[in-house]
């Protein structure tokens, strides 16, 4: 994946952090317990899912490699062991973790070699947790609006959609998947705000943010004509055991 998309997320670090939204609460219970277990979150960014992950009780190692999105990370949740360090080069001692959970980030990793650094780092027995948290494309009321932040190059985007597909490659078994259907109440400002945080904008001429952020402020005052909307969100998750070694 061209490296310019998968780097451009420092450069709006601090809107990442306070416009993507952070998990629901319901992904406690999919997680469960998780108090005084070693977490490695990796793709961290600014922390979003690291502060609910600590939030639970967990000891967390957060790996990101944008030193922008680190440093907000480092910032917000002190009590997180922060890496600069890729998926497919961690710099950790093999069986050091209970559970690895990357969020909204595997679909920017390289494979195998990121599923092999994973299953080396995780004890027998410990967890592989995929997640992405996004719009919900069943609602087609939001489909038009939530298909413009969408890069323009179609081959690029069909390798996104696999997601986590193929973990069972690697030393892994017993892969379940969730799906948690939620609300993301927003302003209508919010949500324009939140377009300006997705790469496939971030990446696009001045002049092509501009007229996309006008496109969707119209779109909203159109849909949501009161100034606030329920965004209709989903957080899918893979589920998968390391095998004993």
């Amino acid at each position: 994946m061209p490296s310019h998309r998968s780097r451009s997320f420092g450069s709006v670090a601090e809107l990442y952090d306070r416009y993507r939204p952070a998990p629901p609460a319901q992904l406690a219970a999919e997680l469960g317990p998780l108090e005084g277990r070693d977490v490695l979150e990796i793709g961290a960014g600014t922390g979003l899912v690291t502060r609910f992950l600590l939030g639970l009780g967990a000891r967390v190692t957060a790996v990101e490699p944008d030193d922008q999105m680190r440093a907000v990370l480092e910032r917000r949740s002190p009590q997180a062991t922060a890496i600069r360090a890729t998926a497919e080069e961690l710099p950790l001692d093999d069986a050091s973790f209970d559970e690895v959970v990357v969020s909204s980030a595997w679909h920017w990793f390289t494979q195998p070699e990121a599923t092999v650094e994973i299953a080396r780092v995780l004890r027998d027995g410990g967890r592989l947790v995929v997640l992405t948290n996004s719009f919900n494309p069943g609602h087609e009321w939001f489909a038009k609006l939530a298909e413009l932040r969408r890069p323009s190059e179609r081959p690029e985007r069909a390798r996104r959609d696999r997601g986590a597909a193929g973990i069972l490659a690697g030393p892994f078994a017993d892969e379940t998947r969730f799906a948690v259907e939620w609300t993301w109440t927003r302003t209508n400002e919010e949500v324009v705000q939140l377009f300006h945080t997705y790469s496939g904008v971030i990446t696009r001429p001045a002049p092509e943010r501009q007229q996309l952020e006008q496109v969707v402020r119209d779109e909203l005052t159109r849909m949501a004509p009161g100034g606030s909307l329920d965004v209709p969100m989903v957080l899918r998750g893979v589920v998968a055991r390391r095998l004993e070694r």
